[in-house]
């Protein structure tokens, strides 16, 4: 046992340790043991024997006792010796008995002793101690007097101590090999525990790591709820703010187109006073010049409709030409007076372009006056050539010109420079980089050239048609193919009578070709011969009239109809209104207009519809109110037949007088016509009716499933599929 502990203490030194404290327990049991046992039979002895047996009893009792304590006190320190001496006493003590008492028969216990030490302290220990046995036998056997009874008896003595050894050694050996085996198993179990104690910490360190992690999660969340309010928050100030601003530019663009055009087409409200030939074209140019205007505030609006960063283009089909001299017409009396040469230059080769005519003439425009402004002598020239595969357009003037340190930053938004006299720095204008974007819209480039005190070259290129424009049928002269039939292209005809409705959806509906229609035969004919994706409709299918291929999108349009509807009028006209679209919306109402009351808190707007009513209707007579009150009071006063009322009024607003018009039963059957600057996508409007999608052959399971992923990605707000940042290209056809 000592030698297993000793080995033990090279492998496994924890294990060792019980060992050893495992043997030395043993031992102390040992002693405690023998010494019991022994001290039993000496009382046994002393009681019963005669005075010479105690005497002898008490020489053998002192050896007993005196081998027992020296263990008990070498156990702790020297445990070998502590075995070696207790073996080793024991047997003293025993051969001490025997030869005392001559009771050779004590010697059957000799054989004990070897297979105590064998276990306790090893073999060799085993070895020494039956060595030892075999002296004390033959001291026995022939010493004087000789005790054991015969040589036989000692050599049985000795063959059993010699089995006893074998027994011993072979019992340690099965021992020591369960002690390795616990060795190894102690061993494996201490390295699971060691690797469980890792995996404790390591689990320990990552829940830490969670723990921080979902406190930085909840921090991180926490800090885009409060960005996401604050870009809605920016978002609707933003949408107010231009929605505010777009209003105050309407109010005075209305009063100018009103005018002019009352002016130009009904000089008979002017009591029939001829318009001087002059003043004519030059109240042209300003008509023109403030419907251009007019379509940049609904660009102003589309900018803070639009959520995903990006510009809606309107694309058609645009001669070069035909553009160039409706921008130069703007700015050509400009050129003139300053004494400049305005030359234009088209090349022959040069095809129609699939453009946005809006944005490409704002950007011709912006260049045409910015070298007018810059040039005080020579000329300016438009030049457009093609080149492969995309058309130049350049504006070249010979004006003061860019400096070199100032030709880097002219497309930047809010540019300077470090010499504020800088006459092309001057400013914070955007013209020229908003510009840029617009040819990048369009996928073309834009640069300039310059050399300072010579002169300026603004050039820009547009993609060409890929391919060939040809018209419809006579009886379509209004509208104009995409593609030759059988093309692929994502065509989409929305048919409604409002030419307000089809522009919304124009500029909305990104990467398709939007056509309108105001009759449902013409729209399903314009789907069949143009090969049309669908067909946007508030009317129900019709029964074998359409191709098995083409989509049925019923729902409720948006319209100013409805939107009139919602806020409980009957027509909504958008400002600036003109004198055609006014009269239209009153004869559509079928009323007497005996007596119209016009409410506006602008006493030039409610002129201007004053003198449009009676240009046409003489018997009418109009009355006249600022604000909501005084137009409720003058209601109850004098009931008009119809009310002319603005939407956007200080205090008392356009649908306060509406919501009072409908609680008063004496009010609430007069007819109400809208006026606002808003468009019908500023009011509000939630359309309430279903979307239904039909198509005639049906729909394949796929495409079923699509179009549900579809609908969920855009009305499940934050969970948007991982395709949903990639956007098609306008121009990709769809197979």
């Amino acid at each position: 046992m000592w030698q297993t502990s000793r080995k033990l203490a090279k492998t496994a030194p924890d294990l060792a340790a019980s060992s050893r404290q495992l043997l030395e327990e043993m031992t102390r049991g040992l002693v405690v043991t023998i010494g019991g046992l022994y001290l039993t039979w000496h009382m046994v002895a002393t009681i019963a024997g005669s005075d010479l047996v105690r005497w002898k009893t008490w020489i053998v009792t002192g050896l007993v006792g005196a081998v027992c304590l020296s263990t008990l006190l070498l156990v702790r320190r020297r445990l070998l010796s502590a075995q070696l001496l207790l073996q080793g006493g024991l047997l003293l003590a025993l051969t001490s008995a025997v030869y005392l008492f001559r009771w050779p028969y004590l010697t059957i216990l000799y054989p004990l002793l070897p297979l105590l030490a064998i276990v306790s302290v090893g073999w060799w220990g085993g070895l020494l101690l039956e060595g030892l046995v075999i002296v004390a036998t033959l001291w026995l056997l022939y010493g004087a007097p000789a005790i054991l009874p015969s040589a036989a008896y000692a050599l049985l003595l000795s063959l059993a101590g010699v089995v006893t050894l074998v027994v011993g050694w072979a019992s340690s050996r099965s021992l020591f090999t369960v002690i390795q085996w616990t060795v190894a198993g102690y061993s494996q179990a201490q390295r699971n525990m060691e690797e469980a104690r890792q995996h404790r910490a390591q689990l320990t360190q990552l829940l830490k790591d969670l723990d921080k992690a979902y406190y930085q999660l909840e921090r991180a969340n926490a800090a885009l709820t409060a960005a996401r309010r604050a870009a809605e928050d920016a978002e609707q100030f933003k949408t107010e703010f231009v929605t505010n601003v777009s209003h105050e530019l309407r109010t005075p663009l209305n009063l100018i187109v009103g005018f002019t055009e009352m002016m130009m087409l009904s000089p008979e409200s002017y009591s029939d006073i001829p318009l001087p030939g002059p003043y004519r074209s030059d109240l042209e140019t300003v008509y023109h010049s403030a419907q251009h205007m007019l379509a940049l505030v609904d660009d102003v609006l589309d900018l803070a409709r639009i959520e995903v960063g990006r510009i809606a283009l309107t694309r058609e089909e645009v001669h070069l030409d035909t553009l160039v001299h409706e921008t130069v017409a703007i700015v050509h009396d400009y050129i003139v007076a300053k004494g400049l040469d305005l030359r234009i230059h088209l090349s022959e080769t040069v095809e129609p372009v699939w453009v946005d005519r809006l944005r490409i003439r704002q950007v011709l425009l912006n260049l045409l006056v910015n070298a007018a402004r810059h040039t005080t002598r020579g000329w300016i020239a438009i030049d457009i050539t093609s080149a492969d595969d995309e058309i130049l357009i350049s504006v070249a003037d010979t004006g003061t010109g860019i400096s070199a340190q100032d030709l880097p930053q002219v497309f930047q938004e809010f540019r300077t420079t470090e010499q504020p006299f800088s006459e092309w720095h001057s400013g914070t204008g955007l013209g020229l980089p908003i510009s840029k974007k617009y040819v990048e819209l369009h996928h073309g480039r834009m640069g300039v050239e310059s050399v300072q005190g010579v002169g300026t070259r603004f050039w820009f290129t547009l993609p060409c048609m890929p391919f060939d424009m040809a018209r419809l049928p006579l009886g379509h002269e209004r509208y104009y193919p995409l593609v030759r039939l059988g093309a692929s292209e994502r065509i989409v005809v929305v048919v409604h009578p409002e030419p307000g409705t089809v522009a919304l959806f124009r500029r909305h509906l990104d990467g398709y070709r939007v056509i309108g229609a105001s009759l449902i035969e013409q729209g399903i004919a314009l789907a069949n011969e143009m090969h049309a994706l669908a067909i946007l409709t508030d009317q129900t299918l019709p029964a074998g009239r359409i191709p098995d291929h083409l989509l049925w999108v019923r729902f409720a349009l948006p319209s100013s109809g409805m939107v009139a509807r919602q806020l409980g009028a009957q027509h909504l006209l958008v400002k600036p209104v003109a004198r055609r679209e006014l009269l239209a919306a009153i004869d559509q109402l079928q009323v007497p207009t005996r007596r119209i009351l016009i409410v506006d808190d602008d006493p030039e707007v409610v002129r201007l519809f004053h003198r449009m009513l009676h240009s046409q209707l003489r018997d009418c007579r109009c009355v006249e109110a600022y604000n909501g009150a005084e137009a409720l009071k003058r209601m109850h006063e004098e009931r008009p037949d119809l009310v002319l009322l603005d939407l956007v009024m200080p205090e008392v607003d356009g649908q306060t007088v509406l919501a009072a018009m409908a609680n008063d039963p004496a009010l609430a059957d007069i007819p109400v016509i809208l006026v606002s600057a808003r468009g019908q996508d500023q009011a509000n409007l939630r359309v309430t009716d279903a979307i239904q999608i039909e198509r005639p052959h049906g729909f394949e399971l796929g495409e079923l499933i699509q179009t549900l992923a579809s609908t969920l990605n855009a009305l499940a707000p934050g969970w948007v599929g991982l395709d949903s940042h990639a956007s098609a290209h306008p121009e990709a056809p769809v197979g």
